[in-house]
């Protein structure tokens, strides 16, 4: 039972399917062979038709999707054109119709041909190929009889199209099911990078700023300054341990019998207390707020939050020392929100960075209905984005 398992399942869907199909058709040519094996011209149409879907089932050929209409046409007509089984009729299906159980059995062999066309044809060539394969049966009994079971071709014909269809249909959705899994996780990672980056990065750029107010405080021997950038900077970095910890155990059990409590997600509000860490490493930085920052929906106040957030932290890796202007306004039925820097000090190198945090801000921009640019201005550099005040609609 395994060896039969393994031989249909060594090739990925729908061969399995096919190669079933091939030997139902084989099976089914055999046995109408076997009830009538003369007149001579038919075995050897029929014996040929059962060696080309033999050789499919052992090692199955992948005919190009705009061929398979033709080559199923081409089998069809083979098979059509063996005549009539030499013994007696005596199999009536229909009461106009009556035969041999031979040449009923050859209509069910048909089954691969009727499974090829419904599951591997282009959907566009199903218009015209279906009709043309049912037509084959009638057309062949009109113009030379011989063929006086055509509606059993028909009848079979129809079923076997029904279930190739049905299995066609059935891997759009599982491939499309996949799809929206594969798309849903991708989604998921990209928002677990923008946290990851949002948290840590501005974490460690605000200790990296403290750090150096720390360093220039020690230089010009002011011990006081000095201790108050280190506590500045071990306040923040427990708080960028203790984020990342309680985000690690979301991650690992999203659903905990005793959750901790998630701090409230920073809004547009809170970009002053933003503004002001920032402040306090050392970075230059003004800040103008216009209109009622607390009627921006949620969702778009962390955006304006975050956007600020990256803005100034890539201001102070790439332009230090140089002052910064945060705008923030709600105009409307818009929120915007623009930061500019004046560039790195003369002779400064602006480092490498992978524009990670850019992409995170884009497409927290755009998931919410807004735009955002971001590039040169003059020496500096400058990043503007425009969002919808109730969020995306």
């Amino acid at each position: 039972m395994e060896r039969v398992r393994a031989f249909f399942l060594r090739n990925p869907p729908p061969w399995p399917v096919l190669r079933f199909f091939a030997c139902v058709g084989v099976a089914w040519a055999l046995l109408a062979v076997a009830l009538s094996p003369s007149p001579a011209a038919r075995t050897v149409l029929v014996a040929a038709y059962i060696a080309l879907w033999a050789c499919h089932a052992a090692r199955p050929w992948r005919v190009p999707p705009a061929l398979v209409p033709w080559t199923v046409l081409g089998v069809l007509v083979l098979l059509a054109a063996a005549p009539s089984a030499g013994d007696p009729g005596g199999f009536r299906p229909f009461p106009f119709a009556e035969g041999s159980y031979a040449d009923g059995a050859l209509a069910v062999a048909t089954a691969p041909a009727w499974a090829h066309v419904a599951i591997l044809a282009r959907t566009r060539d199903l218009a015209w190929c279906v009709p043309a394969a049912l037509a084959v049966a009638p057309a062949r009994h009109l113009a030379a009889g011989g063929l006086p079971l055509w509606p059993t071709w028909l009848m079979w014909g129809t079923g076997f199209l029904l279930l190739g269809l049905a299995f066609r249909l059935h891997t759009a959705l599982y491939e499309a099911r996949l799809r929206l899994a594969r798309e849903a996780v991708a989604e998921e990672r990209r928002k677990i990078a923008r946290e990851v980056h949002d948290l840590v990065g501005h974490g460690l750029g605000v200790v990296l700023l403290n750090i150096g107010a720390a360093r220039r405080a020690g230089a010009r021997g002011d011990g006081p300054a000095v201790i108050a950038a280190l506590e500045e900077a071990e306040r923040v970095g427990r708080r960028g341990v203790r984020d990342v910890h309680q985000g690690l155990v979301l991650l690992r059990d999203p659903a905990p019998a005793d959750p901790p409590i998630a701090p409230a997600p920073p809004t547009a509000g809170d970009i002053g207390a933003l503004v002001g860490e920032l402040r306090a490493g050392g970075l230059r930085v003004d800040l103008d707020t216009r209109g009622d920052l607390g009627s921006v929906d949620p969702a778009v106040g962390l955006a304006l939050y975050r956007v600020v957030q990256e803005a100034l932290a890539n201001a102070a890796r790439h332009a230090p020392g140089s002052p910064a202007a945060v705008a923030v306004s709600v105009d409307g039925p818009l929120a915007l929100v623009t930061v500019a820097d004046r560039g790195a000090r003369p002779g400064a190198k602006r480092p490498a960075g992978g524009g990670l945090g850019l992409v995170g801000m884009r497409e927290r921009v755009t998931a919410l209905g807004g735009t955002l640019h971001a590039g040169p201005d003059g020496t500096g550099w400058r990043v503007e984005a425009a969002i919808p005040a109730g969020g995306a609609r």
